[in-house]
């Protein structure tokens, strides 16, 4: 959190060097929501994790739900580092749209070997959520 506010005050600095006190002010808008929405965010998820203890605890025991809101924030915690890991990394140049399909395909086979992590994390996620609907 505390890297995503000295970002956003470099990129007002920045913005306020380049187009003076309107962007300045422009930019401080976009602050103020964007720790408004991360706040909401942050309160959302505490609730939907409290919301998972309480109704967990009357079918596995009061033992075994907090292990499993334990596992739902790493899990969360491992998809965030995989995101940030893949937003720290520079980006590519968009392919022409007359791409042929072999060039797409090797590109996405580069694409799941480079996130074999972030694959995986996905496919428990998926798999948890499909056997959670499948239980009602």
């Amino acid at each position: 959190m505390r890297d995503l506010i000295r970002l956003a005050l470099v990129l007002a600095e920045q913005g306020a060097v380049r187009h003076g006190r309107q962007a300045a002010a422009r930019v401080g808008c976009v602050v103020a929501v964007a720790l408004t929405a991360g706040g909401c965010a942050l309160a959302a998820v505490a609730c939907g994790l409290a919301a998972l203890w309480i109704y967990a605890v009357p079918h596995v025991g009061a033992a075994v739900a907090p292990l499993i809101v334990a596992g739902v924030l790493l899990g969360l915690g491992l998809v965030v580092l995989a995101v940030m890991r893949y937003a720290v990394k520079p980006h590519q140049a968009q392919a022409p749209a007359g791409v042929a399909p072999t060039v797409l395909l090797a590109e996405t086979t580069r694409l799941l070997k480079e996130h074999k992590g972030a694959v995986l994390i996905a496919a428990v996620l998926a798999g948890l959520v499909a056997g959670m609907s499948e239980r009602k």
